[in-house]
C-alpha cells in the first residue's frame, strides 16, 4: 500500500466479533496546525483590541468619573 499521503492507523475493537480492526485515515494534522495558528493570532488581535479600547475610552472615563466626585 503506497500512498503519497500520510495516513494514520487507528485500531478499534469490533463490538460484533471482538477482534481488533485497523482503520486507515488520512492524516489531517497539517490542517489542525493552521487552525491553532489562526486561533492564536485571533486571540492576540482580540487582546490588542481590548487593550486599545481600555486606554482610549476606559481610562478617560474613569478620570472623568473621579473628577465629578
Amino acid at each position: 500500500m503506497e500512498n503519497s499521503e500520510k495516513t494514520v492507523e487507528t485500531k478499534l475493537v469490533c463490538s460484533e466479533c471482538g477482534l481488533v480492526h485497523a482503520k486507515h485515515e488520512p492524516d489531517d494534522s497539517r490542517g489542525d496546525q493552521w487552525k491553532l495558528v489562526a486561533l492564536a493570532a485571533g486571540g492576540i488581535v482580540l487582546l490588542m483590541l481590548i487593550w486599545i479600547w481600555v486606554f482610549k475610552w476606559g481610562v478617560p472615563l474613569v478620570k472623568h468619573i473621579q473628577s465629578i466626585e
